[in-house]
């Protein structure tokens, strides 16, 4: 099995099992604190990427300024995906997510030259597909069956395409380390805005749901350095794609331990995207 495919599963797990337990401390602090924690587990290490890994002795001009729209676009991504995830079904968010390859792979044939096999040509379709299905798919007027997540997940959606792609630019020029280090100077600014932003108006931090949200957020800062490694080290189109699979696994977490329902609309929904996402990694 080669190196890029191990790191790209054990980001499937990793993500997946995180986002799957992310939910009610999501809900119970906000997604500007959960961005706010999430810097805390996550600058020490890729700060300590940068330095143990040598990352000044890289840097160039182009590949400065990849690795900061790298970073912009991946914070702002995922400040908006927790707005998201705080407004809607944590499934149906978690499935959604699985369309942000359509943008990377395109951009990927149309940028970088990369060849798109009929099999990926299915994948972008069932991708499209699922997302559409989601948007459109009946909801029961609960606080959770709104609309009100499907504005801040396209864009989401639309900055982790563009995420992709910058991202693997940038570690080609500069190599992972100094990328690591672009990428924490671009990102955790943002992430401190939008935690100051959301935090206005709202309860008092709340302790236990800060310890809940410990194991969720210390397994996303682990898989962002699976993903990135994986993405440096493999395919684009097929790396990018692959790691989409971890909303399955976040959804089984949420099933067998917190008994979450969706609709039969969503469960299709949902189908579609994994399976593109499958059919993408062949």
């Amino acid at each position: 099995m080669e190196l890029w495919l191990i790191y790209a599963l054990l980001t499937v797990v990793v993500y997946g099992v995180g986002e799957g337990l992310s939910k009610e401390p999501t809900v119970r602090l906000g997604p500007g604190r959960m961005l706010a924690l999430y810097s805390l587990y996550s600058v020490p290490i890729y700060v300590a990427w940068f330095f143990l890994g040598g990352g000044w002795s890289t840097l160039t001009p182009t590949g400065v300024l990849l690795g900061l729209g790298s970073g912009a676009a991946g914070a702002a991504g995922t400040a908006l995906w927790f707005i998201a995830l705080e407004r809607g079904n944590a499934s149906v968010v978690s499935g959604f997510t699985a369309a942000y390859p359509v943008i990377t792979v395109v951009a990927a044939v149309v940028g970088l030259g990369a060849t798109l096999l009929p099999v990926q040509v299915a994948s972008v379709a069932l991708l499209v597909s699922g997302a559409c299905l989601l948007g459109l798919a009946g909801h029961d007027g609960s606080a959770e069956g709104g609309r009100a997540w499907l504005p801040p997940m396209f864009l989401a959606v639309l900055l982790w395409g563009a995420w992709g792609v910058w991202e693997k630019l940038a570690i080609q020029e500069i190599g992972f380390a100094a990328n690591a280090g672009v990428y924490v100077l671009a990102s955790t600014p943002l992430y401190l805005l939008v935690a100051r932003w959301d935090g206005e108006g709202r309860a008092p931090w709340d302790r236990r749901a800060i310890r809940g949200a410990q194991p969720a957020l210390l397994l996303f800062a682990i898989g962002g350095i699976t993903m990135y490694v994986a993405i440096g080290l493999g395919p684009l189109a097929v790396v990018v794609p692959l790691t989409t699979a971890y909303p399955m696994v976040a959804i089984l977490v949420r099933r067998l331990w917190m008994e979450e329902r969706m609709s039969l609309a969503q469960k299709v929904a949902v189908g579609f995207s994994m399976l593109g996402a499958l059919l993408a990694s062949l």
